[in-house]
This record gives structure tokens, C-alpha cells and sequence, in this order.
């Protein structure tokens, strides 16, 4: 399959414009049956995250659909459980989807990916052990498979990307030069062994991040 016809670059896309060519490509490129394994993790997830929003106050959902997009545009023969895994992928941590109920419903491999991605996490945690919790899991998966791996960098990209549309107005604003840090030390070297057309554009993200001064906020502020 060739290129998908959707701007991964956009951080502004819509949440109907996303999922309409998220179904458009499984509805082509899978079997009915794991079309259907696939959307059913859609429908899951969109669930599970109905009431969250992002840093930059779109609707959480669509987070997990970019990255089940990017998925499919860097790798071709992504096969349908890694797409449900990607969907998934914030479920464990971010909602009250459990283990077993991803485990019943889609397979232990499934719910095997999800958790290899998932980090441990609590809103008390200061900066510093949360990045100590993001290196513990980064370890975690930069010895995982290639599946695992994908699905993080794909994560990590959509997160990057996304960056520059949080308003100065919203917490994550203020974070986003540690973000940058952990994109330096952690995601693009897991992009490096994993994808390298996926470690471009994650390299072209992070420069533009640098050259604008969002490494030090005082100098945009």
C-alpha cells in the first residue's frame, strides 16, 4: 500500500477527519474480521477516553488514532493486533481499562503490547520521577520487540508533533522543554534502531523545537 492520504505533520487535525481515514485504510488494507477486531479497539478506546482531553484541548481519542496511522504509513506490514495495540496503548495507563479486559477481549498479545508501553505513573510524582519512570520503561522497550518499539515511537512522534499547538495558557506549556530533553536522550534513539524514515521526521520535529527556543521558554515567553 502506498502513502495514506493524511498530513501526519498537522497538529491540528479534527477528530472526524482522523478517524475517517483511520477506517478508510483498515477497511482496505485488512480482512473483514480484523477490520472488525480493529474498530472494536477503536470504539474501546474512545470509550475509555471520552471525558480527556490533550495539552492542547483536542479530545484525547485522537491521539491514539494518529498513532495507529502513523503505524501504518511508516510501517506496511504492520498486521491488525499491533494496530489494536497502538489504539489501546494509553488505556493502562491513562483510564480504567484493566489488563484482563483487553487480555479477554482482543488476546494476551495484544494486551501484552499495551503493557510493555505503559509506564507506572501517578500524579504525585515529581518531574524528576516521572522522567526516571519514562527512562525505567524506555529500557523496558528499547530491549522489547520490534512491534513494541513501533508503537512507542509512533507514540512519541504524535506527542512531539503536537507540542507546538499546547497554548501558553495550559501546564504542559511549561513542560515541554523536559519533554524535549527526554525526545533527545530517549525517543529519538529508539526511532534510530527502529524506523528510520519514522527517526526522520522525529529528527525534523525536534530542530524545529531547538531552532524556535522552545528548550528555554524564557526566550519565547
Amino acid at each position: 500500500m502506498g502513502k495514506i492520504e493524511y498530513d501526519i505533520l498537522s497538529c491540528d487535525s479534527r477528530v472526524d477527519k482522523t478517524e475517517e481515514y483511520l477506517c478508510k485504510t483498515v477497511n482496505e488494507k485488512y480482512s473483514q474480521e480484523h477490520a472488525q477486531q480493529i474498530l472494536a479497539a477503536l470504539d474501546m478506546a474512545r470509550e475509555a477516553h471520552r471525558d480527556q482531553l490533550r495539552c492542547n484541548g483536542a479530545p484525547y481519542i485522537i491521539h491514539p488514532m494518529r498513532v495507529a496511522l502513523m503505524l501504518l504509513q511508516f510501517d506496511t506490514n504492520t498486521i491488525s493486533k499491533i494496530l489494536i495495540g497502538a489504539l489501546l496503548h494509553d488505556t493502562l495507563e491513562k483510564t480504567g481499562i484493566k489488563f484482563p479486559e483487553i487480555d479477554a477481549r482482543f488476546g494476551s498479545y495484544v494486551a501484552k503490547l499495551v503493557q510493555f508501553v505503559t509506564r507506572k505513573h501517578n500524579e504525585s510524582q515529581s518531574d524528576q520521577e516521572k522522567t526516571e519512570a519514562k527512562y525505567q520503561n524506555w529500557l523496558e522497550v528499547i530491549a522489547g520487540s520490534h512491534d513494541v518499539r513501533m508503537i512507542k515511537v509512533c507514540e512519541d512522534m504524535d506527542n512531539i508533533i503536537n507540542y507546538k499547538s499546547i497554548p501558553k495558557s495550559d501546564p504542559g506549556w511549561k513542560k515541554i522543554p523536559r519533554w524535549l530533553s527526554e525526545t533527545e536522550t530517549m525517543s529519538l534513539p529508539l526511532a534510530q534502531i527502529t524506523n528510520s524514515e519514522a527517526h526522520s521526521v522525529m529528527h525534523q520535529e525536534y530542530d524545529y523545537y531547538v531552532k524556535s527556543g522552545f528548550t528555554d521558554l524564557t526566550l519565547i515567553g
